[in-house]
């Protein structure tokens, strides 16, 4: 799914609104109405008679959904509390329009001046926010900051924000954060905003969920955007080219290496190379310090194991005559100085030769210490660090969270590699500068050898024959929605790794029942 500029917003809002000869209003009736739809739609948690809403209401477009759906809950039986925010004395004809309307209905209605007191308002209620949309990217005087901070200290029973929460900005970064309500839930309409994604807004946005406002295809696929929102149909695009056919044999699911493990850090490769049995590789071998080698054969019977001739450690990587189809490198290796200088050897030894690689852990804290190995990897190689590790590959440290993706763009089309930086919404850089966030997981899987898994994975699909692109994207996904499982079953607090891997099966049955729903399906709106 495309993530959208602001300005892109704003012209698919318009296409709509020529394309089917409606007015502004009447596109601002259809997204309250959405909403309106959500809150009923969860009225085991929003008891819309008992509880008032509070719904606070701009000057500009947002305050006309502000307005409208207010009318929607009186209809339905709500009572309703309206209080204008007036901060720039200038309103739209949206806003008055959708004004007159409730004003009609006799539903509370009082405006809120610049100096005024603040009035007193019933934590009880739910609240509604419909104050800044989009568009929003100034800095409020201090007398709003104070109302800001008065509305969240509050704490509601529920916040809704409409769109966005009022005073985050869509596009850049806040040198501080006093001028932001912060929601509960973040009704957005249409796509997601890039700020949902990222973990300096986290506690603004809460749970996020997606509107229909009823943008036309052809419209979206004339968007051009470099980020990108990694949901279910993306993965069922993706997933289908690769559906398992009935002749087919344990060579058609490719062959791949584990390469990693020193002593006491062994398990961190049985975690990749499970993960990679599960995600479904054909055949599989790994490479370890002698000391690992009866700890593989009785854990995984299924793997091949090769053995370093160092007891303790990785000194030399030596690759088998057979047909090597992608390499998993880094997990538990250590950096022991002859560790070091192996992986040099053999960065030098396959730079040419065109095997798709996932570098992580120990493998990316060398390549940290050793800058110049990264000119040595090769074209789409895959790093998987998590955000410490990519401060020390990057030597400086980022402001704020867009300078980081900057940096992170940037070191992709530097040295043309992939990126995978884990997390929630773990992102994806690309070296044609391509973004893409993934949707699934949940903080049960911030957990030892989590990671781990994730490489085995990514390894699994490169070796199946999917693009390193591809493999990202299917690994991000499949990883997080196992997760996401095994959290149902067990809790977030009780995951460790080895539930992530007992539930890759059931991620993909759930993957193949999403996909059997779409085969007749067109995905050109979700084509990355």
């Amino acid at each position: 799914m495309k993530i959208p500029s602001l300005n892109q917003i704003r012209k698919a809002d318009q296409y709509c609104i020529d394309s089917e000869s409606i007015s502004s209003s009447q596109l601002i009736e259809r997204a309250a109405k959405g909403c309106f739809d959500w809150i009923i739609h969860n009225n085991k948690s929003f008891k819309i008679r008992k509880n008032p809403f509070i719904v606070l209401v701009g000057n500009g477009k947002n305050g006309g959904d502000g307005f409208s759906l207010s009318y929607m809950l009186h209809l339905c039986g709500a009572t309703v509390f309206v209080y204008g925010i007036n901060i720039s004395n200038h309103f739209s004809n949206e806003f008055l329009i959708n004004k007159k309307k409730i004003l009609q209905k006799k539903i509370n209605f009082k405006m809120i001046n610049e100096g005024e007191k603040f009035p007193v308002l019933n934590q009880e209620n739910y609240l509604i926010d419909a104050i800044f949309g989009t568009g929003f990217n100034r800095t409020l005087n201090q007398y709003w900051k104070s109302f800001f901070h008065y509305i969240n200290e509050k704490k509601f029973k529920e916040v809704i924000s409409i769109d966005i929460p009022s005073g985050l900005f869509m596009e850049k970064s806040h040198e501080n954060f006093e001028g932001i309500i912060k929601a509960t839930h973040t009704l957005t309409f249409q796509v997601p905003k890039l700020s949902f994604l990222l973990p300096n807004y986290a506690d603004y946005v809460g749970k996020w969920h997606l509107i229909n406002i009823g943008w036309k295809d052809d419209c979206i696929r004339k968007i051009q955007t470099t980020n990108f929102y990694i949901d279910d149909e993306s993965i069922h695009a993706i997933y289908k080219k690769k559906i398992r056919k009935k002749f087919t044999h344990k060579g058609n699911y490719g062959h791949g290496i584990i390469i990693g493990g020193s002593f006491g850090m062994v398990g961190s490769v049985v975690l990749s190379a499970t993960a990679s049995f599960r995600t479904g590789i054909g055949k599989l071998s790994v490479y370890v310090p002698s000391c690992g080698y009866e700890i593989i054969q009785n854990t995984l019977p299924e793997a091949i194991v090769n053995t370093d001739v160092e007891k303790h450690y990785i000194s030399n990587i030596v690759l088998s005559n057979d047909k090597i189809n992608a390499i998993g490198i880094g997990m538990g290796m250590g950096i022991h100085s002859k560790t070091v200088y192996a992986l040099e050897s053999f960065l030098l030894k396959i730079k040419n030769k065109k095997i798709p690689m996932v570098i992580d852990a120990d493998a990316i804290n060398i390549l940290s210490h050793q800058r110049l190995l990264l000119d040595l990897l090769p074209k789409e190689t895959i790093l998987t660090p998590h955000p410490k590790e990519f401060k020390r590959l990057l030597c400086r440290s980022w402001k704020n969270d867009y300078e980081k993706l900057h940096f992170l763009k940037e070191m992709s089309k530097k040295h043309k590699i992939f990126i995978v930086l884990k997390g929630a919404h773990s992102v994806i850089s690309t070296p044609n500068g391509n973004l893409y966030f993934n949707s699934t997981g949940n903080p049960g899987m911030s957990t030892s050898g989590s990671g781990d898994v994730l490489t085995g994975m990514i390894m699994s699909f490169l070796s199946q024959g999917y693009s390193p692109k591809e493999s990202c994207i299917m690994g991000v996904y499949l990883h997080g929605l196992a997760g996401d499982i095994a959290s149902k079953k067990l809790s977030e607090e009780a995951i460790i790794a080895n539930d992530i891997i007992y539930h890759i099966g059931k991620a993909y049955l759930k993957i193949k029942i999403y996909s059997s729903k779409f085969f007749l399906k067109s995905d050109h709106r979700y084509y990355m």
